[in-house]
């Protein structure tokens, strides 16, 4: 029985399903260099079409894969919300799949692949390069929700995270604040490293000291850091990258007397749900998690339906954002 699926030819010459569908069956249609790379790779891996690998990239399975980092965080659950209302409207379903620290990027695209969807929305911002390779090798259509792409060769969705943190640091800035801590994740995000540029840049333009603390999402764990914060020097300002994070400090601050926002004021970079069920309020930077999903599921429907869209330099798509001001600041 032969093994080899027309996925791994697609995978193996880096291009999608139809251009290799069309080789098989109107290689003239097809440019020298591309036809040739294929009928090699189809060679070398002995590999045997039939009736129904010869139609697969005509049929779709309307499905698309949605990969995330977890399914417990506030503002994963809403984005896939929107994705889900949008992909009905399309009529495709969806289907999860979580890549988390213990995953094998190896083993987890081979399995999204295997899945046979149409395409697939990529909502972990934590990527190495080996996680870009396997994406690169994809055969269907890829498109980065609430995260940018470092190659042109993918799509993305998002919010201009660096322009908002240095928006809202200046801000600050403006209003008589100097000592201004910023509050990011011990493991390495990108949306989170865009954040940081921001408001360094902020900082740096004003010539002010730049603070910033790393730690944990975990409450048991960044309570600690944030009381030691606390204890060398109370901040007037917080930016914190994560809500739970910004009312995590917020928490500390008044078990230690310290009055919000009198004496110290803190924002958080998403307001999620947690933002309005802390006390006071917190005050947020907007990102439109909800419409993010529903573009970024838009913008993949586009780029499934153009064959020729992984030979084309895919757009950084920017939505709109805006601060939500509430009780932690004046």
């Amino acid at each position: 029985m032969n093994q080899i699926k027309i996925y791994d030819i697609a995978g193996a010459a880096g291009v999608s399903l139809a251009t290799v569908s069309r080789v098989l069956n109107h290689p003239e249609k097809v440019k020298e260099a591309t036809r040739n790379r294929v009928l090699k790779i189809i060679r070398e891996k002995g590999y045997k079409p039939n009736a129904n690998a010869r139609g697969l990239a005509s049929r779709r399975s309307t499905s698309v894969a949605i990969v995330i980092p977890s399914i417990s965080r506030a503002s994963v659950a809403e984005m896939i919300q929107g994705i889900d209302e949008s992909a009905k409207k399309y009529g495709y379903t969806i289907r999860l799949f979580i890549s988390d620290e213990s995953s094998d990027p190896v083993d987890m695209w081979s399995e999204v692949i295997a899945s046979s969807v149409d395409g697939i929305l990529f909502m972990n911002d934590e990527t190495n390069e080996e996680t870009y390779k396997e994406i690169k090798n994809t055969p269907v259509p890829v498109v980065f929700v609430n995260n940018i792409s470092n190659s042109d060769q993918f799509g993305s969705v998002s919010i201009d995270y660096e322009e908002c943190a240095y928006k809202i640091t200046k801000e600050m800035i403006d209003r008589g604040n100097k000592k201004i801590l910023f509050i990011d994740t011990e493991h390495k995000y990108s949306v989170n490293a865009l954040k940081r540029k921001g408001y360094n840049k902020a900082m740096m333009e004003a010539n002010l000291p730049k603070r910033v603390l790393f730690s944990s999402g975990n409450i048991d764990i960044n309570e600690l850091d944030f009381t030691s914060e606390i204890e060398k020097d109370v901040p007037e300002v917080v930016l914190a990258v994560r809500d739970s994070m910004a009312i995590s400090f917020m928490n500390v601050a008044s078990k230690k007397g310290i009055k919000v926002p009198d004496e110290l004021q803190v924002i958080g970079f998403q307001n999620t749900r947690y933002a309005v069920l802390s006390n006071p309020k917190l005050t947020c930077i907007e990102t439109p998690i909800y419409e993010i999903g529903s573009k970024s599921m838009s913008y993949l429907t586009e780029m499934m339906k153009d064959e020729n869209s992984r030979d084309k330099k895919a757009a950084n798509i920017l939505i709109d954002y805006n601060v939500v001001w509430r009780g932690s600041t004046k």
